[in-house]
């Protein structure tokens, strides 16, 4: 009897040694091929991604590779609202586990999207997935609106979620130090995001940061930043009720763009503007401070009275050539609510010139003279 009990008891572990193994490699057959396991495992991403994210999500298919590996493709996420695209993925390498999820995007195409847009929905949508659970992103390749953008290719992400925050760290770039870009956002009301932007000598089309400066600014499609800002962001545009700083140098800059003629291009030639100082409060500007420097360019003999009468400028030279050459340009300045200050050359033979001929100075400063305009476009028009 005992050995009878022996033999059954054996014989089921058998069968279990088998059917097991079968029922394990039939349910993954199921998962991986049939219309109902693929059904079964996006609904479980979806959900599990429309709540993290309050957000439309979609998934063309999914592999199961095995425990806490996948494989999505065709993936979507859109603003719940206006059900406008915000990104699509087309293929995911998902390596899950309970502490962290780590995502290999091959190729991340953004639609023509606005950064507001973005921000809203970074803002209002993306909310805690669980205390302590990282998620870490790499990117292939980026498109922008089907176009490639090489300097966003290969570039990483670290989403570090809290019960207080979340925080999204992109870095990016072709240098050895890559850009640095920090979005901390706050789950308590009211809602505030904090953009933190880091270049490292990495230089950044000045347009691209439009939407996350306190006021619009043109300094010519050429115009590049490199340099550090911090910037806050509450539901619906950057800078509402919010603090700026920045510092850093501006290249490329279109001198046409800061002097401008009434009628025409007062003066042609490029810059560099370097940023000592830019302050904003409460969506007031508090403190601007820079150096401008620049080489080589020309400037209407006509104008020159008029500008140095506006600016409170010495005209140094009355030089014949309707369109004077310059060799040199270079103006400190400063900037507060009560007026702003020019200052010229610092050392060397022309202390205190501002715009110099090749034979000599054009501009120089008046050392005492403060200009009493809320910005340089009024101290120009009056």
């Amino acid at each position: 009897m005992k050995h009878k009990r022996q033999r059954i008891i054996n014989r089921l572990l058998f069968a279990a040694g088998i059917l097991l193994p079968s029922i394990l490699i039939g349910g993954t057959l199921i998962l991986r091929h049939t219309d109902l396991g693929q059904s079964w495992l996006r609904g479980q991403w979806i959900e599990e991604l429309s709540q993290a994210t309050n957000s439309h999500i979609k998934i063309g298919h999914i592999h199961f590779l095995q425990p806490g590996k996948y494989a999505l493709e065709d993936v979507r996420i859109s603003d719940r609202e206006s059900n406008q695209l915000i990104c699509r993925a087309n293929h995911v390498d998902v390596d899950y586990s309970n502490s962290s999820t780590n995502l290999n995007i091959h190729t991340l195409q953004i639609p023509d999207t606005t950064p507001v847009t973005w921000m809203n929905w970074w803002n209002e949508h993306v909310l805690v997935i669980s205390e302590e659970h990282q998620l870490k992103v790499k990117v292939g390749l980026t498109l922008l609106n089907d176009l490639p953008i090489d300097e966003l290719n290969n570039s990483t992400a670290q989403i570090e979620l809290s019960v207080e925050s979340s925080r999204l760290t992109v870095n990016w770039g072709k240098q050895r130090q890559p850009c640095a870009l920090q979005l901390t956002r706050t789950h308590h009301y009211p809602t505030v995001s904090t953009l933190l932007l880091q270049t490292n000598d990495n230089e950044i089309k000045l347009a691209t940061l439009d939407d996350a400066l306190p006021l619009q600014i043109d300094l010519g499609e050429q115009a590049t930043f490199n340099g550090q800002l911090i910037s806050k962001y509450h539901p619906g545009k950057f800078t509402s009720e919010v603090d700026f700083a920045a510092d850093g140098e501006i290249k490329h800059v279109e001198l046409s763009k800061i002097l401008r003629h009434p009628d025409k291009n007062g003066i042609e030639g490029q810059a560099t503007l370097r940023i000592h100082r830019a302050i904003c409060n409460s969506n007031h500007w508090q403190r601007l401070q820079g150096t401008i420097t620049g080489g080589q360019g020309t400037i209407d003999r006509n104008w020159l009275p008029q500008l140095a009468s506006k600016l409170q400028l010495r005209w140094l030279g009355d030089l014949q050539e309707e369109s004077v050459p310059y060799e040199s340009l270079y103006c400190e300045f400063t900037w507060d609510p009560t007026g702003f200050t020019l200052r010229g050359e610092t050392e060397g033979a022309y202390v205190g010139t501002i715009l110099r001929h090749q034979n000599g100075p054009i501009l120089g400063d008046r050392p005492d003279s403060v200009i009493r305009s809320a910005t340089l476009s009024e101290a120009l028009s009056r």
